[in-house]
């Protein structure tokens, strides 16, 4: 189904071929994701991929569909050009340099950019997909508990993010899906305030972002505690975006468009008067990379459809006071959405 959908975009668009190198992509279409990379070749009526030898095996035992080797630069572009690559599609993110070589070694005259018909298949999972995400999700959950068991006063930053990090592998995570952001006091204003070697400090607002890396697909949550008592303005902005955050999980269902979710999230924000204070879009896609289509944004009037995997995620940053944010990893549903992260958020 993936590869025939990308046959039928190169033939409507009278390509003689596409050439997909970024790995995530790879492994969308072959089910193979060599460390080196490679080269999926995708013709309106052949499938070849192309691997360094050192990655040959591996990819011949796990790849979906053809493979071949190369040992060196000249082999890989006289293979391609075997193809008689006139008009070829390329994702938008390869590399001038590789335009360039396309150009000069395997005679390409024209390129066309496929990333539409990728984010048309990839922005859609199958429930296969979805669940390996809500697997990862499961880890993150895991990982979170242990944080919010390991956070005290005296605590370093890093030490939390190590913990999280072992939970993760422990429970059959590949690696972190991102630089864990343990971000407390001054610091939790800080939207990437990646885990650093402050100690945590009474009274701090602790903000902890983290997702787990599963079979290649993500997954992303984000909580926020007090360590102590909070007070009153911290309790402000808490259910500000506690308030914010649930309506948004309430809100999201198929037919909304992305930035109708955004506005139904911010408003909220605005409502409590933190409005200059929410500085990042609602949310995001998550699968095969961390952030993907769609964005749940002012800019994004993709129509949200089952089966759709997105973060939640509105926050509240006060500079030099601490900022708050809470995350979930929803799925679209027939009828709205469902959580795939499921740590408590009252936690304050």
């Amino acid at each position: 189904m993936r590869i025939k959908r990308l046959q039928e975009f190169i033939e409507e668009k009278e390509l003689d071929a596409a050439l997909i190198t970024a790995k995530e992509n790879l492994f969308y279409f072959t089910g193979s994701s060599p460390v080196l990379g490679g080269y999926l070749v995708v013709a309106p009526d052949d499938v070849l991929f192309i691997v360094p030898e050192l990655e040959y095996e591996e990819a011949r035992e796990t790849s979906k569909v053809p493979v071949d080797k190369f040992k060196t630069g000249k082999e890989l572009y006289e293979k391609l050009k075997g193809f008689k690559l006139t008009k070829l599609g390329i994702e938008g993110k390869t590399s001038f340099s590789t335009v360039q070589s396309l150009k000069e070694k395997a005679g390409v005259e024209d390129f066309v950019v496929v990333d539409d018909v990728i984010k048309e298949l990839r922005i859609i999972k199958t429930p296969e997909e979805i669940e390996v995400i809500k697997a990862a999700c499961e880890i993150a959950d895991m990982a979170m508990m242990a944080a919010l068991e390991e956070i005290s006063e005296g605590k370093r930053e890093r030490e939390i993010a190590a913990k999280m990090e072992y939970v993760m592998k422990m429970n059959g995570a590949e690696k972190t899906a991102f630089d864990t952001i343990i971000a407390s006091g001054w610091r939790s204003a800080l939207p990437h305030g990646v885990a650093s070697d402050k100690r945590i400090e009474k009274g701090d607002l602790v903000v902890i972002d983290e997702g787990a890396l599963y079979r290649h697909y993500h997954s992303d949550t984000t909580r926020t505690i007090v360590v102590g008592s909070p007070n009153e303005k911290q309790k402000d902005i808490y259910y500000a975006v506690l308030e914010a955050q649930r309506k948004g999980v309430e809100a999201a269902r198929p037919g909304i468009t992305a930035k109708e979710l955004d506005t139904i999230v911010r408003d909220v924000i605005k409502e409590y008067g933190y409005g200059d204070y929410f500085i990042h879009s609602t949310g995001h896609g998550v699968g095969l990379q961390i952030h993907e289509w769609p964005r749940v944004s002012q800019q994004d009037e993709t129509v949200l459809k089952p089966g759709m995997v997105i973060t939640i995620e509105p926050g509240i940053y006060l500079p030099k006071f601490g900022g708050v944010r809470i995350e979930d990893t929803v799925v679209i549903t027939e009828n709205g959405a469902r959580r795939l992260t499921k740590t408590e958020r009252e936690l304050i």
